[in-house]
């Protein structure tokens, strides 16, 4: 009779527990971190996280889960999060080199269970979050890869006998700076031929689950108008002649969508059609190695060179903070200001 009631009030008592937990009252303190992470999953992309974001967050948990998913909120250590960081150090987790992932690709599974824990705390389930408490590995430095002018050089002589749409895109990943979404996203509404400016504010990036798709750019600060010289608005004015005059012999000039780099049939290129080309590119001219972002490197290499200041080129690259800026192009900032140093000695101490 005794064990007929204690499993009545048992019941009683979890029936009121769900109940509260879904009211607010009391927290849920039962769920497991992998069941926790989801939810904060799902809450973001509802949020308007972007498509990219939640699938990388999902990329993350991949790995994570096995190791913390299975235990509970309230019984998640310091000790458990130092471990599974130890373990992502370990050989055999980089799927594309089958070697180790980088001490930046361990930190975005850190900041994942960071940003998880502390929505947590927001909702009464952890009384902190102690992934603050964790000793995530420390960022690596990397110095910029950026090509130098004669290689610079070297590259616009080979394009010169390249399609003209390969020409216009490979001008403007070196002119404007932008990532290679950014330019992959460009519409000719966007064109500003009168005023020689750009407007960025339109992405194109690919997903395995959803393939190629439209997005904006990578931040809000990213939305914004890039001035380019004559010779590109030129070069622009040229193409699009090009591109109407190809797509008034398919017929479709009028039922496009406006992009200014497209596939045969208007639609916007794959995003790894960019690498694809520079690499059969670079093989055919007997060119070192070409990537896109290198371009951008290039640009605000250059722009620090003759002495353009942080906040106008992180403007111009769309960084959402000046000290990202700094950051990135440490080195580079350094190596000019060892040729500002000549310059000064050769205006003020040269010899009479």
């Amino acid at each position: 009779m005794e064990r007929r009631n204690g499993t009545k009030k048992a019941a009683a008592f979890a029936a009121t527990f769900e109940k509260e937990c879904k009211e607010g009252i009391r927290a849920d303190t039962r769920q497991t971190f992998a069941a926790y992470c989801d939810y904060v999953i799902n809450l973001k992309e509802n949020r308007g996280t972007k498509h990219s974001t939640i699938v990388r967050y999902k990329e993350l948990a991949e790995r994570i889960y096995p190791q913390i998913g299975h235990i509970k909120l309230k019984d998640l250590r310091v000790e458990h999060l130092n471990t599974l960081y130890t373990y992502l150090s370990s050989d055999g987790l980089n799927k594309q080199t089958g070697g180790k992932l980088s001490n930046k690709t361990i930190i975005e599974h850190h900041r994942l269970i960071s940003a998880v824990l502390e929505q947590a705390v927001k909702e009464g389930l952890i009384p902190f979050n102690l992934a603050q408490r964790a000793d995530k590995p420390k960022m690596q430095e990397h110095e910029v890869n950026y090509f130098q002018p004669e290689q610079v050089q070297a590259i616009r002589e080979a394009l010169k006998n390249e399609p003209l749409k390969w020409r216009v895109l490979v001008h403007l990943l070196l002119i404007t700076g932008a990532r290679r979404g950014e330019i992959l996203g460009l519409k000719w509404d966007k064109v500003d031929f009168e005023n020689k400016q750009l407007y960025i504010c339109n992405s194109i990036l690919y997903s395995s689950d959803i393939g190629v798709y439209e997005s904006t750019p990578k931040t809000e600060r990213s939305k914004r108008y890039v001035s380019v010289p004559a010779e590109t608005i030129a070069l622009l004015k040229e193409y699009r002649q090009e591109q109407n005059k190809e797509y008034m012999k398919q017929g479709i000039l009028f039922k496009t969508k406006n992009f200014v780099f497209a596939r045969y049939d208007g639609e916007p290129l794959h995003p790894d059609s960019v690498p694809n080309y520079l690499q059969k590119f670079s093989k055919r001219y007997g060119l070192p190695h070409i990537n896109a972002h290198a371009f951008r490197h290039t640009m605000a290499s250059i722009l620090y060179f003759n002495g353009v200041d942080s906040v106008s080129i992180s403007k111009r690259l769309g960084h959402a903070q000046v000290s990202t800026t700094a950051n990135i192009y440490a080195h580079v900032m350094e190596e000019a200001d060892k040729k500002n140093a000549d310059i000064l000695s050769e205006i003020f101490l040269k010899k009479a």
